[in-house]
């Protein structure tokens, strides 16, 4: 009987996330995730007391993670405005590396989590990155200016630089399935932003000069 419960959640979880996928969060239903599980209706609520629930059976583990690397790191970057460039730029390889690890090995549930995610709690999740990205690269610009001398134009395009970077990635995860070319692609836009931004802060050394 317990190995027959299992498969009846399996098959639950299993609908649930192809009813996400395709709807989203917001337009799913509860009916038709028992269809395609083949069971009743209320059989589902013996085992998830809603679609809340289902969804954070399914991502709450990704996000759990997102929010653990996210938590540390924004508690450690202040500590490096005083330190010199290897380490500040030693400390931006490790959070790219350990994003784009996560990026990779989450793929089809963070897709979820960010593109289907909409009328859940995590559905600010796309903000909340773009924000931290934001504090990354002004860190990062710090390398060639102090934070404080950025003008209101260097400002402005540090925001920008951090949209964009999380729009690709975003565009990635919800159009790009199969791993391969989702793998590519994530590297590829990573390295194009990491070549310009560093281009960037070539040109405010010299302006500095």
């Amino acid at each position: 009987m317990k190995k027959l419960k299992e498969e009846v959640r399996n098959a639950i979880v299993k609908a649930a996330f192809e009813e996400f996928s395709e709807h989203g969060y917001l337009e799913a239903s509860m009916r038709r995730i028992s269809a395609a599980a083949q069971i009743s209706t209320g059989n589902i609520y013996r085992y998830f007391s809603g679609k809340e629930e289902l969804f954070d059976h399914i991502i709450g583990s990704v996000y759990a993670k997102y929010s653990t690397y996210t938590k540390e790191y924004l508690q450690t970057v202040d500590l490096y405005s005083n330190q010199d460039e290897t380490a500040i730029v030693a400390f931006l390889e490790q959070v790219s590396t350990t994003y784009v690890t996560l990026l990779k090995t989450t793929g089809p549930r963070l897709r979820l989590m960010m593109c289907k995610s909409q009328g859940s709690k995590y559905e600010g999740l796309k903000l909340e990155m773009i924000e931290f990205t934001e504090k990354l690269l002004l860190q990062t610009f710090s390398l060639a200016k102090p934070i404080e001398q950025l003008s209101q134009f260097e400002l402005a395009e540090i925001k920008v630089l951090a949209t964009t970077l999380i729009d690709g990635l975003v565009f990635i995860i919800d159009q790009y399935e199969e791993h391969e070319i989702f793998s590519f692609l994530i590297d590829r836009l990573i390295s194009i932003h990491s070549i310009g931004i560093s281009n960037r802060l070539e040109e405010l050394k010299q302006s500095r000069r």
